[in-house]
């Protein structure tokens, strides 16, 4: 529990549509239970208002990569389906529609805005690509609250970065796990870890690694803004992963993304040849 009340607070409902779906068996008993679960949420973290996301149409990422989350198979029982159509069709009228990105893009974008207008704002969800955002969150299946800091939500997106992401068939950098991916991370300045994150693509990934690098970061990285909801170029990726105090926006350090010294990364990344075949 927290003692915190919120202005705002920003719900990706994607989980709990799916979820009522499967154990709700009339489509007005999933109405109902959707409507509970919203305002349970919204009692839960004690916030006098709340904006709801949901998937739209279209999603930029498939433009970045064709075989994002094509690892993913449609295993859901055909009544199981009608419902959960039939309840994004009644979400539609109340909930925002996260069209040409996804839920979590949406979340992000209205996070940014809330806390640049001067709002408190917890994001609720079980989803935890969330956890690059730094701020309040609520984790509403295990009744969680949790803060996370710049430093961690950064910190946290250079790891997804250098990883990738196997449920949502995002690559990274082959073979390298979630182990390895800490220790290269650790103990390096928050403003130098897009520095050493780069230059592990370099020596790791040969002639491919920009375009690795960008696939990578283009399907892990949270936006932040309408504007950059579409596949970025190497350049852009550069300048908007810069260090940032993401909470109003301005540079506290920004990363030059110049290479570290090669013996540096080279060093930690042979320390850690031994590991680099864990899963991730």
């Amino acid at each position: 529990m927290t003692e915190e009340t919120f202005d705002v607070a920003i719900i990706d409902a994607d989980s709990i549509l799916y979820q009522i779906a499967h154990y709700q068996p009339s489509p007005a008993l999933c109405k109902k239970a959707f409507d509970s679960r919203l305002a349970e949420i919204m009692s839960e973290v004690s916030a006098y208002s709340g904006a709801v996301f949901i998937k739209g149409k279209d999603n930029f990422r498939y433009q970045a990569a064709s075989d994002y989350k094509g690892n993913r198979k449609d295993t859901l029982e055909p009544e199981v389906k009608d419902r959960l159509e039939m309840l994004y069709k009644y979400a539609q009228d109340f909930c925002i529609e996260s069209d040409n990105a996804e839920a979590d893009d949406y979340c992000g974008i209205a996070f940014k805005l809330a806390q640049e207008e001067g709002k408190s704002a917890i994001v609720c969800h079980i989803d935890k690509d969330l956890d690059a955002l730094p701020g309040w969150h609520y984790n509403f299946r295990k009744k969680e609250f949790y803060k996370v800091t710049p430093e961690q939500g950064y910190t946290f997106l250079m790891k997804q970065i250098l990883m990738g992401d196997a449920t949502d068939n995002i690559q990274g950098i082959k073979g390298l796990g979630p182990k390895t991916a800490e220790k290269i991370l650790s103990d390096k300045p928050v403003e130098t870890l897009l520095s050493v994150v780069l230059d592990t693509y370099r020596i790791k990934c040969g002639n491919t690694w920009e375009s690795d690098f960008v696939k990578s970061a283009n399907l892990i990285w949270i936006r932040d803004s309408a504007d950059n909801c579409r596949p970025l170029t190497y350049k852009e990726l550069q300048e908007k992963l810069q260090w940032k105090i993401t909470d109003n926006g301005t540079p506290l350090q920004n990363d030059q993304t110049t290479p570290l010294d090669s013996s540096t990364t080279s060093k930690t990344l042979k320390q850690e040849d031994d590991t680099l075949e864990e899963s991730n």
